[in-house]
């Protein structure tokens, strides 16, 4: 099912940051819960850049100078009212599931590794250092600005569960997603919504790929081989603009290379949000998702999102109604089953179906 905003928390923070030009950079973060929002602005400066191995399970190497900052209300705080302090070493409690190394501050964890699962990040936030999330394992939704301009190396490896990239800006406007695309090669819905709200302007699909390099022997030459249509639809941009030409010329290829559920993922997010479709691609999707209904269905069905299954009905028969409702009945999902039931009453077989008085 698709979330956008409020999943996000913002809570009791402590900050460790930096600064980095006018801006600030934040090397490291504790926090209750492993759900976050991080703030637009500390001690007056925009959040500018996320420091290397900043959400990393790996410690970062801080500076000699560095400073805390608080958000909430700090029980305890050894500083009194002041909200940074320079040069403060982090208080040692250790906890069993927080990462080796780590510290946390009364009640508050470091958000690392394993224990961070969404990041909301600051609008103007323009630069990624190395392996900001290195191995962080569960994180599976990540919300940004559209004013990234740069990311080091390794930014997501080992970033196993990302599923979902939150872009806060218009498709039509040049942003860093080209850039945070060439980093991360697996399955990854892109949703773009407004700063402030958690509606859905346009989204896209990008199936996951492969690269290897074989060796040419007896020369020991190397050429390299790509396997999955991702490669080349996480090309289609041009001066930062999604180019919706292009990604949906590569549909026709990704018909040979992509499994079931990848081409249904493409076919029913381009439906959903036709932002500049066109008709004879429109087509291809609509053909493409009606071969593979089933298979859709069943995505919707194990997520349990309601508003893809009732998305799909438009290309329901009366048959497909009813294996839809056993598919949802089978896994124990009444309100699937029980709209569908509507749906197939309004639009399905009972509402084309008419009598008259012969018949009774």
């Amino acid at each position: 099912m698709i979330n956008t905003t409020e999943e996000f928390t913002y809570q009791k923070l402590d900050i460790l940051w930096e600064p980095a030009g006018d801006g600030a950079r934040i090397l490291r973060v504790y926090g209750e819960h492993p759900v976050v929002a991080l703030p637009e602005t500390i001690e007056g400066r925009p959040v500018t850049e996320i420091g290397a191995y900043c959400f990393s399970r790996s410690e970062p190497h801080l500076p000699e100078q560095y400073f805390h900052f608080y958000t909430g209300e700090q029980l305890g705080n050894p500083f009194g009212q002041n909200a940074t302090q320079p040069n403060a070493e982090h208080p040692a409690l250790y906890e069993a599931d927080a990462p080796t190394g780590s510290a946390a501050y009364g009640n508050l964890s470091c958000l690392s590794g394993s224990l961070v699962e969404a990041i909301r990040l600051p609008a103007s936030v323009t630069t990624l250092h190395n392996a900001a999330f290195y191995n962080c394992r569960k994180l599976h939704t990540l919300s940004v600005g559209p004013g990234i301009r740069s990311i080091g190396s390794d930014e997501f490896m080992n970033c196993t569960s990302l599923s979902q990239l939150i872009l806060r800006g218009q498709d039509t406007e040049s942003t860093g997603l080209s850039l945070l695309l060439e980093r991360f090669e697996e399955n990854l819905l892109v949703l773009f919504t407004p700063e402030e709200e958690d509606s859905i302007l346009a989204a896209l699909f990008f199936p996951e790929y492969y690269e290897w390099l074989d060796e040419i022997s007896p020369a020991h030459l190397f050429s390299r081989s790509i396997h999955g249509e991702g490669f080349r639809m996480r090309k289609c941009f041009e001066n930062g603009r999604v180019n919706y030409e292009k990604y949906d010329q590569c549909f026709e290829n990704a018909l040979k290379l992509e499994s079931d559920e990848s081409l249904c993922q493409i076919a029913f997010t381009r439906l959903r949000w036709p932002n500049g479709l066109k008709e004879e691609a429109c087509a291809l999707y609509e053909y493409a998702l009606k071969a593979r209904l089933h298979t859709a269905v069943s995505m919707a069905v194990r997520d349990k999102d309601l508003q893809l299954l009732l998305f799909l009905c438009r290309y329901f028969t009366g048959e497909d109604y009813s294996q839809a409702i056993s598919a949802c009945v089978a896994a124990d999902w009444g309100e699937g089953s029980a709209r569908l039931m509507e749906e197939k009453h309004q639009n399905g077989s009972f509402a084309r179906k008419s009598f008259s008085f012969d018949d009774f």
